[in-house]
Formats: C-alpha cells, structure tokens, sequence
C-alpha cells in the first residue's frame, strides 16, 4: 500500500489514495501505522475516495485509529494531495466529510499548493448539537469543578466537538491532565477536544489542543477555529484573527461561516508491505 505523509503546522497526517477500494483497515492498524515509535508516525490517517456527493471524498481516522468527522488541518493536508496529483483539476472544488461538504480554495504555483482555504462551515453552540450536557441552551463561559481546579468552559462543534478553555499562559505538566480528563467527562456524551487560549488582543489567540484520540498536537485546525467562534461570542475577538499554534499560525475569517486559510506541506511518500503475520 502506498502513501504519503503531510503536515499541516507541524498537525501530520497519513494519506492513502482508495478510490479502488482496494484497503481496508481494521482501526487497530492504523494505530499502529500512527505509531510513533513502531510505526510511521502520525497524529491521524486519511483515505481519499470517490464521492457521489462532492469532487471526492475524504475518510478520516484519529491516531488511535477511531474514525472522526472532520479534521481541519487533515482536510488541508488532503485537498493538497488532491490537487499536485491531479484527482482534482480546478483551485476551488468540494470535499465530502462525513461533517458535511466543505467548499476548498487552493493557492498554487508551478502546479503545486502553498496555501489551501477552507469553508469550515458554521460554528454551532446549541448544547444539544455540540453535543454537551446542559440545561442551558448554550454553554459559554460556565464554571465546572474538577480534582485539579474550578475552569471556565465553552462548548462548539465544527463537525467534532470542542471544549475551549480561556487560561492565563499555558503549562504543559499542568494541562496534560485537564485535556484527558474533559476529553472523556461526563458532560460531553461524544467526548471532546480540548482547546487552552491565550488571549493576546480583538486578533491574535495562542491555541494548544489536546485532541480526541490523539493527545496534545501541534495544530488543531477546527479547534482553532472552535476557539475563535467562542471567543467572538464572547466579545473578546474580531471577525479576523491570527491563530498562533506550536506548530506554525493559521487565519480564521469569520462572517456567517468560519473560513480557515493554512498551509499544506507534503513530507515523504513511502510504501507498506504487510507481512504474513499482519495480513492474517
């Protein structure tokens, strides 16, 4: 099986053309495949196929190899690799997601994508759609108790769920435990990511995410773009914001939908051969 590796600020990703249908693999192998150490390493793996819906269709899977609706930095990774390998032929085309269709604009040059802008859609804070549990129909801003403090939280969904949690600097030993522990609470019946801001000014935010299903990363695009919506429901952000993540900065624009404009970088192309022991 052939594939190729991508990174979107530093956020990296497996990439499998399957449009024959050719693979199908148990979520225990990409796992492994994800694998840092025992395998090529990456924060999600995703499969291109056809779609009768959209230009082309995008699968995607967490690290620990669960499947997910959408995955911001993973759906800019993907529409490069659509475009330089012409499955795709024009700079603005559709990809579907199992979040919904997403309207994609490539910046190339010389045939190959620097730059790619996403159509995320509409941020959505009805409790019940995110989902979280809350007798209020929004959950903004609202205090929870936990072992480790009493922390301030927001919910949203991009097409995953989000928890956006305002802290003053961000300390690593100490939110290492906090994003594990509201990823699985109770109130969030789907889980959650979990999104630490740094408030800088009306438009610039410092974003680190502990992902569903893969821990801390150095990008989460819909988290950034989750942290912005809340935000500017907050009244604490404009409607064009830098996002400053560990990985590199990305440009959320918002007006009726959240667009988001990042670059896409392709790593190496490498080649699976299963043994007999893993293909049994």
């Amino acid at each position: 099986m052939e594939f190729k590796k991508y990174h979107g600020t530093g956020n990296d990703f497996i990439i499998v053309d399957n449009r024959s249908k050719a693979y199908q693999l148990a979520e225990k192998q990409i796992a492994d495949l994800c694998d840092r150490h025992f395998g090529i390493g990456a924060d999600g793996m995703m499969f291109v196929e056809e779609s009768e819906k959209a230009d082309v269709k995008m699968v995607y899977h967490n690290a620990d190899g669960s499947p997910a609706a959408m995955c911001g930095n993973g759906i800019r990774c993907f529409a490069k690799f659509t475009y330089d390998y012409g499955i795709v032929k024009e700079k603005v085309f559709t990809i579907e997601t199992k979040a919904g269709i997403k309207r994609i604009r490539v910046e190339a040059e010389s045939g190959e994508v620097h730059l790619v802008e996403v159509n995320m859609g509409k941020a959505v804070f009805e409790a019940d759609q995110v989902p979280v549990y809350s007798e209020q129909k929004e959950w903004i801003d609202q205090p929870v108790e936990t072992p480790y403090g009493t922390f301030r939280l927001s919910a949203a969904s991009m097409g995953n769920p989000h928890c956006v949690i305002v802290v003053d600097e961000f300390q690593h030993a100490q939110y290492e435990k906090i994003g594990p522990y509201f990823e699985k609470a109770s109130i969030f019946p789907n889980g959650a990511n979990v999104n630490f801001v740094e408030y800088l000014d009306r438009s610039t935010i410092k974003v680190t995410t502990w992902e569903k299903g893969s821990g801390f990363t150095l990008a989460c695009g819909t988290g950034s773009c989750a942290s912005v919506a809340v935000l500017n429901r907050m009244g604490l952000l404009d409607e064009s914001v830098k996002v400053v993540v560990p990985g590199g900065e990305l440009s959320i624009q918002l007006n009726d939908e959240v667009i988001m404009s990042g670059p896409a970088v392709h790593v190496f192309d490498g080649k699976i051969i299963a043994t007999e022991e893993e293909s049994s």
